[in-house]
């Protein structure tokens, strides 16, 4: 699909964010590696994944457990440090996205270009709306905090940055914070094109996308490459089925139900419904 396209309409704001913030990251290895920078950019890593796929996925997309308020809040802003958009928006996607995958709708489908579904869509203006919520998330739309998020999106990054940056050192940015953060972009991207891709991955199950597990996605996006196994049954709190498949994600959420911060964890049922 061309730029010119009624149907696609490049967005220069969010041209130039993802310009600069790859750019930042990139820089990382060309400036003096900080203190135990391996280290700190790993921890950020996996806490912005749990954050995404625990938080914004797997709670508050899907509900397939319940938290305390407190802990939805401190992983969906974790999440919000990665600039994905306010968790509003976030969930209505995804709504969207199961609700017509790999069809005429669906807002991130390798149907449309495996380059299109990984990041086009995201350049694309006219591939969401922004009152999307209003109708498919419905048992948010009442929640303040999110509906700040909505207005400040970048808010809890912009806060991240100034924070790291005061204290560590302005330098440290690059591989303390704009090189994980990047790299769990392109993770998360690669669950919507890789994962639904034909070229790549297993099916298990007969669902009626496309969508695929993919054991390489899966250990860069913290159990989400185990996509088909969460298209068969999407309300799971476990991608992951048998003791093979990696997931980091559904052993967090086992962690947090052993101290008591998770109940109501929904698993599979024996004919996945």
């Amino acid at each position: 699909m061309s730029a010119e396209s009624p149907r696609f309409r490049v967005s220069l704001i969010i041209v130039v964010y993802m310009l600069v913030v790859h750019a930042l990251a990139a820089s990382a290895f060309v400036l003096p590696w900080p203190p135990h920078a391996l280290p700190v950019a790993l921890t950020l890593y996996v806490a912005m994944g749990l954050g995404t796929t625990v938080g914004l996925h797997r709670l508050i997309c899907h509900r397939a457990f319940e938290c305390p308020r407190w802990v939805e809040y401190g992983l969906v802003t974790v999440a919000m440090l990665t600039g994905q958009g306010s968790p509003l928006l976030w969930a209505a996607t995804h709504r969207i996205h199961h609700a017509k995958a790999d069809t005429e709708g669906d807002v991130h489908s390798p149907e449309r270009g495996l380059w299109y579904a990984h990041m086009g869509w995201i350049l694309n203006e006219a591939s969401t709306d922004d009152d999307a919520w209003r109708t498919w998330c419905k048992d948010l739309a009442g929640d303040r905090y999110y509906h700040w998020l909505l207005r400040f999106r970048l808010g809890p990054q912009v806060i991240a940055v100034l924070v790291l940056g005061l204290t560590l050192g302005w330098r440290t940015l690059p591989a303390y914070f704009f090189l994980p953060m990047v790299s769990w972009m392109q993770s998360t991207y690669a669950v919507n094109s890789v994962c639904h891709a034909r070229a790549f991955g297993t099916r298990v199950h007969d669902t009626r996308d496309h969508s695929r597990n993919v054991w390489w996605v899966s250990v860069l996006a913290l159990g989400e490459g185990w996509h088909n196994n969460h298209h068969a049954f999407p309300a799971s709190a476990r991608h992951g089925w048998v003791w093979w498949q990696v997931d980091v994600g559904w052993t967090f959420i086992r962690c947090l139900r052993a101290v008591g911060l998770a109940r109501q964890v929904h698993l599979p049922t024996p004919n996945l419904r």
